[in-house]
């Protein structure tokens, strides 16, 4: 699996370094708030709109999944519950064989559900 991200990230920073490299013509920016404009070279307002765009998908796909999120962790505390409650039954079922309270008589009720 390594390997494979070295197979696709390593071209990618290949692509992205020259890129960098023949594109440092600064380009002019003059922001809409501000009134000062300045100059910045053109593959960093490229790759900065990459990041940007990069991170609001990361942060919708972040907000969507939300519900899976919640409901497995809803699922692994029943799950938790519903073991930790096996447990004690094993444990209850294995301190007292007998439910009438003769210890001559089986429960044979734990008994059929320890055979299947």
């Amino acid at each position: 699996m390594k390997r494979l991200a070295w197979l696709l990230t390593l071209p990618l920073a290949v692509v992205i370094v020259v890129f960098a490299v023949n594109n440092r013509t600064p380009v002019p920016m003059d922001p809409w708030p501000l009134d000062q404009p300045f100059a910045v070279p053109l593959y960093i307002i490229v790759l900065g709109a990459l990041l940007l765009g990069f991170i609001a998908g990361a942060l919708v796909q972040w907000a969507a999944a939300g519900k899976r999120r919640s409901q497995a962790r809803r699922n692994l505390r029943r799950l938790n519950e519903l073991e930790r409650a096996g447990a004690a039954a094993k444990t209850a079922g294995a301190n007292s064989n007998s439910p009438s309270g003769d210890p001559g008589q089986t429960n044979t009720r734990l008994l059929t559900a320890a055979e299947s």
